[in-house]
């Protein structure tokens, strides 16, 4: 019987795996032209989805961070996982954050991402909060400026002491954006 952890860890590998391949991809000029010609072809509206583990909240406003990269808050609050054996809840976990920013300048778009690793309290109701500096991409290696850009922002918090099951630990999940914020 498939185990819907599992699928759900499995599918999150394969979104990593996916999302570097457009990294790959757009640090190229011919890449870059596609995936800009596919982006403005499409209609994309997200939201943090109801059913993920994870909550997220991305502040609304960014401070400009050496005249560079621009320093991304997000609040979040989690679920506690449950070892797969006992049912015990496990509320300390281990959190990893990934920002990505994009801020259209003239005719091109500044990229960029950053991420953090950090710890996390998933009991439902604790508040969590991390600083993410997005450092823009070398490619086209524009800064970024004054003004708006969308963030994204893609969390997992995972298990770090050992459960009844290994070789698997419990991780949960969550997204949010693109959404609009404010850089000063």
């Amino acid at each position: 019987m498939l185990d819907p952890k599992r699928l759900v860890t499995l599918l999150s590998s394969v979104l990593t795996l996916g999302v570097g391949a457009v990294l790959v991809l757009s640090a190229t000029a011919s890449g870059s032209t596609a995936l800009r010609t596919v982006a403005n072809n499409l209609a994309v509206s997200a939201h943090a989805a109801t059913g993920d583990a994870i909550s997220l909240t991305i502040d609304p406003r960014a401070p400009l961070t050496a005249k560079l990269a621009a320093s991304v808050s997000v609040s979040y609050t989690c679920q506690p996982a449950f070892d797969p054996t006992t049912g015990n809840p496990i509320y300390f976990m281990s959190s990893f954050l990934y920002v990505q920013l994009q801020q259209r300048q003239g005719k091109t778009i500044a990229r960029g991402s950053g991420f953090i690793n950090g710890n996390a309290v998933c009991d439902n109701f604790t508040v969590n909060q991390a600083t993410v500096v997005v450092v823009p991409d070398f490619f086209p290696g524009l800064p970024f400026k004054n003004g708006v850009a969308l963030a994204s922002v893609n969390a997992n918090a995972c298990v770090t002491q050992s459960v009844s099951s290994p070789p698997f630990n419990p991780c949960e999940f969550g997204s949010a954006g693109p959404t609009a914020i404010s850089i000063k």
